[in-house]
């Protein structure tokens, strides 16, 4: 039994069962025990799973040049901001900050760079990896920045997926909440009564999701509020949202929903075993950041797979600057990487990319207006 699990336990003892989404908040992000906020090495080789960043350098470059595109399409505001949520290990805010000072510095000159991060274990992490940057990157939560909310790009890549959910089913013909309860000595999840009748009935609707007996599924109340969050930071420019997951009619009709948990790279349904220790995980609702986004100003650009929207950056231009006659090991290793998002079932095929508008900006989003430059 972890320290979490005992934890858990006891407040179980105290206040009554659980519900699924206060169960995964402390599992993921209880101060003392949490899973991100404690230290260890999560992701990569000797992780639990991998990212697109952990994967190649590459994704980082190619975003910068939607920093660039972005920075030019506002005409180059003097206070241009970037805002990254959940930078993990600051791996890819130091990507993209490299590549700006490459093919950029106009744009890196001015550039504020915002880590909204609540881990004090990876704001540590962050610090160090961007210490060369100490001059353009600042900590903020979204909150803050919404009092003086951003000219720029808020982005997250791989947040939303690891925000609490709670867990929805049809039980004899009635909508049941999922909630963790101790039984017989054991952690069991148990259906009860809804505890948010009203806010599962906007987000089902919102959401797209059609639930029929026996069918399960996630409502990421806490991610809506992200998105919120998000759109009130955000005065003029673009939310560029990298995740995956899909739209809601694609995620209902299933008994299981999506979630799952990760543990060295195994991926594993058992949500009660080494709690702490394990990342947790759920599809994201694409329909629900859309529908709500509407309602807090967004605007739709467009959603599409993470290999279109790498493509129109430039992946394939790099995929050819990486494949001369006469290949040299690095050569070689970095085509292998940057085909990740291009094959079938990799990263680029199964995560999405959502882009939402605010303010007086363009419909669509701005090209990427240089060559790359290959590092």
């Amino acid at each position: 039994m972890t320290p979490l699990e005992r934890h858990i336990r006891e407040q179980i003892a105290r206040r009554g069962p659980l519900t699924f989404r206060d169960f995964m908040a402390l599992a993921l992000y209880d101060p003392r025990y949490g899973y991100y906020m404690t230290a260890g090495e999560r992701i990569g080789r000797q992780g639990d799973f991998y990212t697109a960043v952990s994967v190649s350098h590459h994704f980082g470059q190619l975003l910068a040049r939607q920093v660039l595109a972005v920075w030019q399409a506002l005409e180059r505001p003097a206070n241009f901001t970037v805002v990254e949520c959940g930078a993990g290990t600051g791996d890819l805010a130091a990507d993209i900050l490299t590549e700006l000072r490459t093919v950029a510095p106009d744009c890196l000159q001015g550039l504020r760079y915002v880590v909204c991060e609540i881990s004090p274990v990876m704001q540590a992490e962050q610090a160090a990896r961007l210490l060369p940057f100490a001059g353009h990157v600042v900590w903020c939560n979204l909150d803050a920045l919404a009092a003086t909310p951003i000219t720029g790009l808020i982005f997250s890549n791989e947040l939303v997926d690891a925000l609490p959910v709670h867990f929805l089913g049809v039980r004899e013909g009635c909508i049941r909440e999922g909630l963790v309860a101790v039984h017989d000595g054991q952690l069991q999840l148990v259906w009860a009564a809804p505890t948010r009748p009203q806010a599962f009935r906007d987000y089902l609707t919102q959401g797209e999701l059609v639930l029929r007996e026996g069918d399960r599924c996630e409502v990421a109340l806490d991610a809506v509020i992200w998105l919120a969050q998000a759109a009130a930071a955000l005065e003029r420019g673009y939310l560029v949202t990298i995740d995956y997951g899909d739209t809601g009619d694609h995620l209902g009709g299933r008994p299981t929903g999506t979630f799952r948990c990760f543990n060295r790279h195994r991926v594993s349904e058992d949500v009660f075993t080494a709690i702490g220790q394990q990342d947790m995980t759920a599809d994201v609702n694409f329909s629900a950041l859309i529908n709500y986004g509407k309602s807090y100003g967004l605007r739709t650009v467009h959603l599409t797979r993470q290999a279109d929207y790498l493509i129109q950056l430039g992946l394939l231009d790099l995929l050819q600057a990486h494949t001369p006659l006469s290949g040299t090991p690095d050569d070689l290793k970095a085509r292998l990487a940057l085909k990740h998002f291009l094959v079938p079932g990799g990263f680029g095929d199964r995560f999405k990319v959502l882009v939402q508008a605010k303010g007086a900006v363009p419909n669509h989003l701005p090209r990427p207006p240089v060559a790359l430059q290959v590092f």
